[in-house]
């Protein structure tokens, strides 16, 4: 990819709202969406972003669980961390979209989001799952575009 063309894909982000509408769903459910950039990789669930809005929050991938590399590192937690480091690598652009069928934020304060790369639309949660670091945490998980994802 040219220099130009980064550069005017990221003047691109950089011109974008910081939160879209809300929108209802095909539940009549409101859908909160924001757009941010990742300044760092938590663990196989868990990111830190930059929002528009000119703060950082701690985003826990929502429908997903990964194994824990804190308080106890668990099988597969180093290489789920490392999966998620590649899928959003530091000062990449993020969508995140809110469930109206689940909590908006969880006991730790982060907010529960789907995540989805801005550059090529890819689904992070679904991403997680494919490459056999994440499990479904739920039987069923409404991902962001409304495709359900079955354990």
């Amino acid at each position: 990819m040219t220099l130009a063309l980064v550069l005017s894909l990221a003047a691109g982000l950089l011109a974008m709202p910081s939160a879209a509408p809300a929108a209802a769903d095909d539940t009549g459910e409101t859908r909160l969406r924001q757009r941010g950039q990742v300044i760092k990789v938590v663990d196989g669930d868990t990111i830190d972003v930059w929002l528009r809005s000119g703060r950082e929050q701690r985003v826990r991938l929502l429908g997903i669980d990964t194994p824990e590399v804190y308080f106890g590192t668990e099988c597969g937690g180093p290489e789920a961390s490392r999966s998620l480091k590649q899928l959003l690598p530091v000062g990449t652009g993020v969508r995140l979209v809110s469930d109206p069928t689940q909590d908006r934020v969880d006991r730790y304060g982060r907010i529960l989001r789907y995540v989805v790369r801005v550059l090529d639309g890819r689904d992070v949660d679904r991403a997680q799952v494919r490459r056999g670091w994440a499990t479904v945490s739920d039987v069923t998980a409404v991902i962001a575009d409304g495709r359900v994802c079955r354990s």
